[in-house]
């Protein structure tokens, strides 16, 4: 399926669609939500061009893995393209191909099947986990300057932080999930702009160091032809 629309449009419709109104967050769009899914990180790359994203899961609930993300921009018959390949297998998640995309589909591609994670694991809705984090979203988490390394150099960056189910009404429901927080690093020297996001459950029943799951996904190269 293929849709002709820019992506922060298509990431809305997914994540914080009407559906999620009653959740009443802020009606202004906060610096977070700016820098995730307004910016244009795409269209200074030249087509063809394929940006490779690490995916690994680690922790003591769940079977570790690793795996790929793939976002590609490509060009056919004037019209620049943006294809995602999320994952493999089984944990697949489906995203649609998105002609004159700015935004790193990248980053739907985590939220999208962490929020289906979610929904697996505790038997919540879907819909609920979205709401949550845009209302963390929306709350204007502000950015901390720090430095990454790619590509053998040290570059600026920004973090975003977000802990959706801290103070969640229906926190009684999903103890686990209570602390989980979400680790988002922006950069305008890498490709792309989306460098790493990170989720982290903490095991609260042991030493506050170990993860009960810990999902990390990390630009790992890029490729272009000329």
């Amino acid at each position: 399926m293929k849709f002709r629309t820019t992506l922060p449009a298509l990431l809305c419709a997914l994540l914080f669609h009407a559906g999620m109104a009653q959740a009443e967050p802020s009606q202004e769009i906060t610096e977070a939500e700016k820098q995730l899914f307004m910016n244009d990180q795409l269209s200074s790359l030249k087509a063809p061009t394929t940006l490779s994203y690490s995916f690994k899961r680690t922790g003591t609930q769940e079977v570790p893995f690793q795996d790929t993300v793939e976002v590609r921009i490509s060009e056919d018959k004037g019209t620049r393209k943006v294809s995602t390949s999320c994952l493999s297998g089984t944990r697949k998640t489906e995203i649609p191909e998105i002609d004159s995309a700015q935004s790193n589909p990248a980053l739907m591609c985590f939220l999208e099947r962490d929020i289906r994670e979610m929904e697996r694991l505790t038997g919540g809705k879907s819909n609920y986990f979205r709401k949550r984090i845009r209302l963390a979203l929306s709350e204007g988490p502000k950015g901390t300057p720090i430095k990454v390394s790619f590509n053998g150099k040290t570059v600026d960056a920004k973090e975003y932080r977000i802990t959706p189910y801290t103070d969640d009404p229906n926190k009684q429901k999903f103890p686990k999930y209570l602390g989980k927080t979400y680790i988002f690093v922006l950069s305008d020297a890498v490709p792309g702009g989306l460098y790493r996001v990170d989720t982290v459950v903490p095991d609260s029943g042991k030493d506050g160091k170990s993860a009960l799951i810990d999902e990390d996904m990390v630009l790992a190269s890029v490729s272009a032809k000329n």
